[in-house]
């Protein structure tokens, strides 16, 4: 436990990602009485999609607690309480050495350590599940309500977090049905998915996410992102690799026929959603206690000791293998994140009160500017919910539905395109998805180029580019 905390400590300063600060604002706006909305008198759209997340970042809010200090500090929390979990499931499963095995690759998952700084309520999620297959293991084992009501309730917490891990749930209820008297509790996290439903179509008018609406594609394209997602898995971590020894977990117990079940399952759902643009596999992270369970199942149903040993430390040096990954995440987390934030600083004292900033990355630049913003990616309002997705010059992973005539309908009084960096040569390279806004003729007409010098927050100096409508005032 004290490596895996140490392992995320060292991460510190890298989170949280971009996304985290767009649950932020809408926390922020909804403590001060403007509804769940991302910008103030907007319609309210779910641009936060975990609910229970959404709380914990309020009590942060209205904590005054810094989203770079109270995210990690869950994060770090939930990775101590994930590695117990699992530990405590080996011991019961596994004789001998071999169940060290389990712990020790939450451990030194780089993935996990990433996670817990870069927020959205990944490793609690993790955590949570954990906590959920540990205790329903008991239940199965000896038949303990207490601990059946505990598994429950964690599961409930898991699913309150990230819908989606309610297939590790469901893979319980194919391992070992409750019986009629156990049926109320283990039902418990199907009455927090329909609440939270009922909620969300209270409030929003939807079943499901707007995440899912705005960067849902065709099957066989999910398919071919998830498919390039897991083999990605390999190079940071293998999680992927670690869930696919599912469906080599002997099933001779209850708790093991639920690791491989739910380790299959969280496979598929992972590959048919397409996973998503960011490093250290954050669709797979909620699974990490299975990942690390079914391989150490696996690996301890090999007959002899010696390959039991050799599996263990491919295991082990698959894992570490993620930190290959490291230093470009953490440069691009110092890079773009604090970037974001020091741009979002600078034009809440250097903008007009009021001015509308139209931006792809919003979630750090709009909680440090607390400006309103046009969302040129469509995830914090409806409008590009009709537009077919840009599958021919759009590449990355929820960036498809864009409409740069809409952008310019909103007269933002700047533009920052291009994520608001210049290229190392000075140019500045407009994303792809951007490349309607420029394209179209109100942009050449009503936009003038400028750029201002900032500090970062390492002392040295950046240029900001950017755009300003005509008789927009520059920026100080």
């Amino acid at each position: 436990m004290l490596v895996a905390v140490a392992h995320a400590a060292s991460l510190l300063g890298t989170g949280p990602v971009d996304d985290d600060y767009v649950v932020y604002r809408y926390a922020a706006h909804w403590l001060d009485g403007h509804g769940l909305v991302f910008n103030v008198g907007d319609p309210a759209v779910e641009g936060a999609t975990s609910p229970l997340w959404l709380a914990v970042c309020g009590v942060g809010v209205w904590l005054g607690i810094d989203p770079a200090v109270w995210s990690p500090a869950i994060g770090i929390l939930s990775v101590a309480v994930l590695v117990v979990a699992v530990g405590r499931c080996a011991q019961r499963l596994f004789v001998g050495p071999i169940a060290a095995l389990a712990p020790w690759l939450v451990a030194l998952s780089p993935a996990v350590a990433w996670h817990a700084n870069a927020g959205l309520g990944t490793v609690p999620t993790a955590a949570a599940v954990a906590i959920g297959v540990e205790r329903l293991g008991r239940w199965s084992a000896s038949g303990s309500r207490a601990a059946l009501l505990a598994g429950s309730v964690a599961f409930s917490i898991a699913v309150a977090l990230r819908a989606e891990v309610a297939v590790v749930w469901i893979a319980w209820g194919l391992a070992r049905l409750p019986r009629r008297g156990e049926l109320a509790i283990a039902a418990l996290p199907a009455v927090v998915l329909l609440v939270t439903t009922a909620v969300r179509w209270g409030i929003y008018g939807t079943l499901l996410p707007h995440a899912y609406y705005v960067k849902t594609l065709p099957l066989a394209v999910e398919l071919e992102y998830g498919a390039r997602y897991l083999v990605r898995s390999g190079g940071e971590g293998g999680l992927a690799l670690l869930l696919l020894l599912g469906a080599f977990v002997p099933r001779d117990r209850a708790v093991l026929r639920a690791i491989g079940i739910g380790a299959v399952l969280a496979l598929i759902q992972v590959l048919v959603v397409g996973g998503d643009w960011m490093v250290y596999g954050r669709f797979l992270v909620p699974y990490a206690a299975l990942a690390a369970l079914a391989a150490t199942a696996s690996i301890a149903a090999l007959g002899s000791a010696r390959a039991r040993v050799a599996a263990s430390g491919a295991a082990v040096a698959l894992t570490l293998g993620g930190l290959v990954a490291r230093p470009q995440a953490v440069f691009e987390a110092h890079f773009f994140e604090d970037w974001w934030r020091t741009v979002g600083s600078a034009l809440r004292d250097g903008a007009p009160e009021g001015a509308r900033v139209a931006i792809s990355p919003i979630g750090a630049f709009g909680w440090s500017s607390r400006l309103p913003v046009v969302d040129v990616l469509g995830l914090t309002h409806d409008a590009f919910l009709d537009v077919d997705p840009d599958l021919e010059g759009v590449g990355v992973k929820g960036h498809h539905r864009h409409d740069g005539a809409w952008v310019l309908d909103q007269e933002p009084d700047y533009l920052l395109l291009g994520n608001a960096v210049l290229q190392p040569g000075g140019s500045l390279d407009v994303n792809p998805w951007e490349a309607d806004v420029i394209g179209d003729e109100r942009f050449a007409r009503d936009y003038v180029a400028r750029s201002l010098t900032l500090e970062r927050q390492d002392g040295s100096l950046q240029v900001l580019p950017y755009h300003a409508r005509r008789g927009a005032p520059p920026l100080r």
